[in-house]
């Protein structure tokens, strides 16, 4: 099929949930599926080839089609009375009082209000949820591509316990402000100065700090710098060090999102056109697999902040920017990484669980390559398990990608998880109160098993200090 794709082939793509109307494509117009006929160009049958490494063929087809036919070249802009919602709270914040959502979400999928903190470069949205009083507070920290939407299955158990939830939309993402490149450099050092800021001006104290993904390195930045403030950590598919590009050992997958990253650039918009759908799309599935309307409405919440669903048309002048600077960073700022890694001991100590997905080839299990390209280290060896195969590909060793293997110990049987062994290296055994592993989770655990993370948090707060 990818020859074809790359010569510019004709796919047929069926999309559920999503409808074909005056040249663009919407979310959840009506129900049933809608067949699209199109032609991919060979920049676009790139696109595909990389976005099907990620998500499989099958999704690639849908999430370009959604993109490519819906998203050009125009920008529409959100606010009152324009699709925007005017969010009211008791925020402690004074931005909150003239904040407007910049589009709508489903209220039963994300049933909080809106709060606001001004940054130097615009407003930065978060929620507040849970009494300000709270003897424990949960600041959970997103990452690329996603926002606050991403733990919404997490805060209502939490508030019902008595704790309060604080969850950002780094700038640039969800419903915060999307300020130019030539104003903000949408890098993670900034987005972590910026959460610091937020922490500072709410004043949250005795913080059970959640972080995943880009959220690993900026919330880590904050607890090493301010650990005083710190009460325990749960800390689920991330890193917080820095990566030889030349020699990553057990971070080759990195090496290799890196590799396409740098040759997406070569193709305009990619991030918007396939990337982001992409793992909206897969977010959709983990979330609703029947593909009903919990589906559309999970795959609306993730392509909003960047496109408008009804109509495709780019919701911002630049929508891409922060998601690839993000995708970018992760060997652009080595340095920013390795400052955490030089800090991360001085939480030695504070109590802190690990939570990771097994299927995400990123941080889960370590991956390899039968062949022997990318071997194993001693004492392992490179089989397929079914079992921890990524959701993007059919659960079958028979017709697996064989970069997808994964290195087991030869003694337990066991997957090595060297991103977890390393956390446990630099923070220490003696604060650890639980290592877990979800075998079938990739690698937003939070779509795919929010009862786990849930379940994470209330032991770290019933066992710690």
């Amino acid at each position: 099929v990818l020859p074809r794709l790359l010569a510019g082939g004709a796919v047929v793509a069926s999309l559920r949930g999503l409808s074909v109307h005056s040249g663009r494509v919407g979310v959840g117009a009506h129900r049933g599926a809608s067949v699209v006929l199109m032609r991919l160009d060979r920049h676009q049958g790139i696109a595909l080839m990389l976005l099907g490494m990620r998500t499989g063929l099958r999704r690639a087809a849908m999430a370009l089609t959604l993109a490519m036919v819906g998203c050009g070249s125009s920008t529409a802009e959100t606010g009152p009375g324009t699709g925007g919602t005017e969010a009211t709270q008791d925020c402690i914040t004074d931005a909150s009082t003239f904040f407007v959502r910049p589009f709508d979400v489903d209220e039963d999928q994300y049933p909080f209000e809106s709060c606001a903190y001004e940054t130097n470069v615009g407003l930065l949205h978060y929620l507040d949820v849970g009494p300000k009083d709270a003897e424990y507070t949960v600041v959970m920290v997103h990452g690329n591509p996603t926002w606050s939407f991403l733990y919404r299955n997490i805060i209502p158990a939490l508030v019902a316990d008595g704790h309060r939830g604080v969850v950002p939309d780094h700038v640039g993402m969800g419903m915060s402000d999307v300020p130019s490149t030539s104003a903000f450099d949408y890098r993670p050092r900034s987005h972590a100065n910026h959460l610091q800021d937020l922490v500072a001006a709410l004043d949250l104290q005795n913080i059970t700090l959640v972080v995943q993904d880009w959220g690993g390195p900026i919330g880590l930045d904050l607890a090493t710098k301010e650990p005083e403030r710190i009460g325990r950590i749960l800390i689920m598919n991330t890193w917080a060090w820095s990566v030889d590009v030349d020699d990553p050992g057990y971070a080759h997958q990195m090496v290799r999102w890196y590799e396409q990253v740098q040759l997406a650039q070569t193709v305009p918009d990619l991030f918007c056109r396939a990337f982001l759908p992409g793992q909206a799309a897969e977010n959709a599935i983990q979330a609703d697999p029947s593909e009903g309307s919990v589906h559309d409405a999970v795959l609306s919440a993730y392509i909003s902040p960047h496109i408008v669903p009804a109509t495709g048309d780019y919701r911002h002048a630049e929508p891409c920017a922060p998601m690839q600077i993000f995708a970018e960073s992760i060997f652009d700022d080595n340095a920013f990484q390795a400052e955490i890694e030089g800090r991360l001991p001085t939480l030695r100590g504070t109590p802190y669980g690990l939570l990771f997905g097994l299927s995400d080839i990123l941080f889960g299990a370590q991956r390899c390559d039968v062949s022997g390209d990318i071997e194993c280290p001693g004492a392992s060896t490179c089989v397929c398990d079914a079992e921890l195969l990524p959701d993007r590909v059919d659960a079958d060793c028979a017709t697996a990608p064989r970069e997808y293997f994964v290195c087991k110990d030869e003694g337990t049987g066991m997957a090595l998880e060297p991103f977890a062994d390393r956390f446990v290296e630099l923070l220490g055994e003696d604060g650890l109160v639980a290592r877990e592993a979800e075998p079938t989770s990739d690698h937003m655990i939070q779509e795919a098993v929010p009862d786990r993370v849930v379940a994470a948090i209330r032991a770290l707060i019933e066992n710690g200090p």
